[in-house]
């Protein structure tokens, strides 16, 4: 089998196992954490921020242990580079997820948190990173 075709089944099995996590995160675990969720149009944001929140957070988890392992055979600055990259995508996607707030203890309701510019704090550090990368 061509080396094209085991990177596609590859990631198309990554890609079904982090959407079947991601739903089941949806479908499963608000019942528990989450006593209600808001009726109409506002509710179905909620579900699908924390869906694509999760799924990124699954897709990058997995990307993480890519890099890492190339990092291990070729330590080069640019493969540091890209893991360094993918762990601040990683964690914005975490912080960016609504249920991460509340494992932590932050209500739905509360306005002003940390997770109100950690997103954000992890987005400028991968930007930051690119941006060295790009100049080295």
């Amino acid at each position: 089998m061509s080396t094209d075709r085991v990177a596609l089944r590859r990631t198309a099995a990554l890609f079904v196992v982090a959407t079947a996590i991601a739903a089941g995160v949806v479908f499963a675990l608000p019942a528990f954490l989450i006593p209600f969720y808001p009726p109409g149009v506002f509710g179905v944001l909620v579900r699908l921020k924390l869906f694509f929140a999760t799924l990124a957070v699954v897709l990058l988890a997995a990307l993480v242990v890519v890099y890492a392992r190339l990092y291990r055979d070729v330590p080069t600055g640019f493969t540091r580079g890209l893991l360094l990259f993918t762990v601040a995508l990683l964690l914005y996607a975490a912080t960016a997820n609504p249920l991460v707030p509340l494992l932590l203890g932050f209500g739905p309701f509360q306005p002003i948190g940390p997770f109100t510019f950690l997103p954000e704090l992890f987005a400028c550090v991968a930007a930051l990173v690119l941006y060295y990368q790009s100049n080295t």
